[in-house]
């Protein structure tokens, strides 16, 4: 099959050089404008959590509900924090960090790894809300069952006791100042986000050699959010559907995520060999989680979703929510760095 599959890759990309270099040019534009630009200060953001000592402080104000519902470690919080609220692939990505750092053990990342990969609730709220369905607050509203969705698969793939590291907890990380893990996390987040490009890119190339038998398939152009999110979104609001079923469909699609998505996050966690099944599980329950509940909301209550607040207000209230999480966030690094070089 790996024979197969890249011998035909190897013919379409060698018969259909027009439609390659389309794709090429349109995953580059999608890695530039839209992805890049939401992601990479989270990339930096989560180097920096681990790096400076600030994720040691995160675990120990969320050691109990990690222990008790998810059996994680308190290591385990800046992965859990991060993947629900920083984007694809920052969980992962923060997973990473950790496993080379020694912070976390490879049965806790692998465990971590399965529940917590999230769209952002600006990619929520911006593309899903305000691009596919006009309104701000429709977004956040699916935002929020993606992420309590997402804690609800991790109730299902990441049940039962772990076990302990043979010299009991996992190492912990090296503490480093400021300059250094800032440096650090920024060079981290250039290889995550040049990862990122290259995914996103491959599979523009495939849905563009795809297209043709897509839309030769009844609803074909929606297959296309099952291997690129941002596509299958964007045709969406196209389809002759009812609003309920295109609510249903964006929950099911943010969930699962898509297989760009999918190999960004496995090519992360790649070099630590993290199990690719438990992911896999994952995403499909967290889709149909997401569905399930989006679904039921919209039976009790159509109002919840459909009644539209102003685009402008919430986007802008977002925004300068999210300047002023920065700030301290920043804030909280420096300190945190003045006070370990004062320790040395």
């Amino acid at each position: 099959m790996k024979l197969f599959f890249s011998l035909a890759l190897f013919a379409a990309f060698l018969l259909c050089p027009a439609a390659c270099a389309d794709g090429v040019r349109e995953g580059l534009a999608l890695a530039g404008r839209e992805a890049l630009p939401a992601l990479f200060p989270f990339f930096v953001a989560s180097g920096l959590l681990v790096r400076s000592g600030l994720a040691e402080r995160l675990g120990r104000a969320a050691a109990r509900p990690l222990a008790r519902l998810y059996g994680l470690p308190p290591e385990a919080a800046p992965a859990v924090i991060l993947g629900l609220t920083g984007g694809y692939p920052v969980g992962a990505a923060t997973v990473a960090e950790l496993l080379q750092q020694g912070a976390l053990s490879r049965e806790a990342a692998a465990r971590v790894n399965a529940f917590c990969n999230c769209a952002s609730p600006g990619f929520c709220i911006g593309l899903v809300g305000l691009g596919v369905f006009g309104s701000a607050r429709t977004g956040a509203v699916l935002y929020g069952i993606h992420a309590l969705s997402a804690l609800l698969t991790g109730l299902i793939v990441a049940r039962g006791p772990m076990a302990r590291p043979a010299g009991g907890r996992s190492a912990a990380a090296p503490r480093e100042g400021f300059a250094s893990a800032f440096c650090g996390a920024t060079q981290q987040a250039a290889r995550t986000a040049l990862t990122v490009t290259a995914f996103l890119t491959v599979f523009s190339v495939l849905l563009r050699l795809l297209r043709p038998a897509l839309r030769a398939l009844p609803y074909g152009d929606m297959l296309a959010g099952l291997i690129e999110l941002t596509n299958g979104l964007d045709e969406l609001a196209l389809l002759p559907l009812t609003v309920g079923a295109q609510l249903t469909l964006a929950s099911f699609l943010l969930g699962f995520g898509g297989l760009a998505v999918q190999f960004q996050a496995r090519a992360l966690t790649a070099p630590f060999a993290l199990p690719s099944g438990a992911f896999t599980l994952g995403k499909l329950l967290h889709g149909t989680i997401a569905a399930v509940c989006t679904a039921l909301l919209f039976q009790l209550s159509p109002r919840a979703l459909t009644v539209f607040a102003g685009a402008a207000a919430p986007v802008r209230a977002f925004n300068l929510a999210g300047a002023v999480l920065l700030g301290v966030l920043l804030l909280l690094l420096i300190w945190g760095g003045k006070s370990t070089k004062n320790k040395i």
